[in-house]
């Protein structure tokens, strides 16, 4: 197993007071890493920093064993997605926002309808297509984040706490669902949680 991304001596400071130290953490191709902290730790700044949403004050952050140049942040993003704590859909039916990654790349209308469908399908929500976002639940508008992320088929999929503010049943079937998804087709996952028992019943490995 080889590493997808990797971070060496990283840093990051705000006004002099340092909010994140990493001396090394790597991420392998396939695996669901997660990242245990309670809250304040540093935990969403180390997943902004993984995902080239935040550039480090010092250190080394590498893809595939090449360090990245800023010049290659952006192309490098596109093979990334975040899910957050919140779900932030468009005012927007559930298949449009699924939809809408795809839009901005220009895929084709049938290859949109037929890969938004199968997501639909995968987190059960398919009877959802034509609701309008603003009307979901928390478990209904969190799977349609996830859909949204990887209907994308993302080389890298990182996770902010997606479960944190769902009730217990929500939380605990979505969290069973998302981690048969990607047992049956892994992605390269980061999942950051304060919550060791999420940790365990989704990740090969835990930091």
């Amino acid at each position: 197993m080889s590493v997808l991304l990797e971070l060496r001596e990283v840093a990051v400071s705000v006004n002099g007071r340092g909010i994140l130290r990493v001396p090394r953490l790597s991420v392998m191709e396939s695996e669901l890493l997660a990242v245990i902290g309670p809250n304040g730790a540093g935990k969403s700044t180390l997943l902004r920093v993984l995902g080239l949403l935040e550039r480090p004050t010092s250190g080394v952050v590498c893809f595939k064993g090449q360090p990245v140049d800023p010049g290659q942040q952006i192309a490098l993003r596109r093979r990334m997605v975040t899910v957050f704590q919140e779900p932030l859909l468009c005012d927007a039916t559930v298949f449009e926002n699924v939809a809408l990654g795809l839009r901005f790349r220009r895929v084709l209308a049938p290859a949109i309808a037929q890969r938004v469908g199968f997501w639909l399908d995968q987190f059960g929500i398919a009877q959802l297509a034509r609701r309008q976002a603003r009307t979901l639940s928390g478990g209904e508008a969190q799977r349609t984040a996830l859909a949204r992320a990887l209907v994308l088929e993302p080389e890298l999929l990182l996770l902010d706490e997606p479960f944190s503010s769902l009730d217990q049943p929500t939380r605990e079937a979505l969290l069973e669902e998302l981690g048969s998804i990607l047992r049956r087709d892994p992605i390269t996952t980061v999942f950051v949680t304060h919550d060791r028992g999420e940790a365990a019943a989704l990740a090969d490995r835990v930091a």
